[in-house]
């Protein structure tokens, strides 16, 4: 039980910025993957509820600003970790250079201007996306429900991401690997189709959604690195959360 409740707490300490205590938590990523669909699932339920508060302080406003602030706070709850692996992908993985030279590109702490484009639009498609999705669900807690599940489609798709071979030795993708076991996948697995399941329409059609925007991350960042990295890894956590947004924004069937 006491293993347990460390590897949750690493999982927190590691992934969000919640004041579970400061990371490192234990030595190694051993057992964190097991808690990604819960940090995913309260990441956006987080961000989603701020979008209501914003929404309940400054109405009647535009929608893109209870947008902005969720966004911010989808930021600021994990401390930017994902979004940082946007901005170096941005500035890497479009460069026509060696493999060698894009890993060595996304690397580098200074923000280039393919690296800013990707942060940007990123940002602001989130933050549309989460402002028109609070005017579809009208707000309350069906609102709340749908960003933590884009939340947590967001994280579990790293289980795909390390099935993918690594493009740098001694990376954070292999340390997740070396830390998972099948039996983590398979829940996160479950867990996920049961959230998509009781969304109805909704959650099955985010959960293909964001299956296809994974997919295409990851073998683009396959043909052109050789492999996956921990930028990769938030790239594709970004774009799978957006995607799954986007489909909450489409118009009943």
């Amino acid at each position: 039980m006491q293993r347990t409740i460390r590897s949750l707490r690493s999982a927190f300490g590691f992934l969000t910025r919640l004041p579970v205590g400061a990371w490192p938590l234990q030595k190694d990523l051993d057992g964190v993957s097991m808690w990604l669909p819960l940090v995913g699932a309260v990441v956006g339920g987080l961000a989603g509820a701020v979008s209501w508060a914003a929404w309940a302080v400054f109405a009647p406003c535009p929608l893109l600003l209870p947008g902005i602030i969720g966004c911010a706070a989808w930021a600021m709850v994990t401390g930017g970790l994902h979004l940082d692996g946007v901005a170096d992908c941005g500035d890497g993985l479009p460069a026509e250079v060696s493999r060698e030279r894009r890993l060595e590109i996304m690397k580098d702490s200074r923000l280039g201007t393919f690296g800013g484009i990707f942060l940007f639009f990123c940002l602001m498609l989130k933050a549309a996306a989460i402002g028109t999705l609070f005017l579809r669900a009208a707000g309350g807690w069906r609102f709340m429900a749908l960003c933590a599940l884009a939340g947590l489609l967001g994280r579990v798709q790293i289980f795909a991401a390390m099935r993918m071979p690594g493009a740098r030795k001694g990376g954070m993708g292999e340390a997740f690997c070396r830390g998972t076991r099948t039996r983590h996948a398979v829940a996160a697995l479950g867990v996920t189709l049961v959230c998509c399941a009781l969304a109805g329409l909704p959650g099955l059609r985010a959960l293909l959604w964001a299956a296809l925007a994974s997919a295409c991350v990851l073998c683009y960042a396959r043909r052109r690195l050789g492999g996956v990295t921990g930028d990769v890894f938030g790239l594709s956590v970004e774009t799978t959360e957006c995607a799954a947004l986007l489909s909450f924004c489409l118009p009943p069937a």
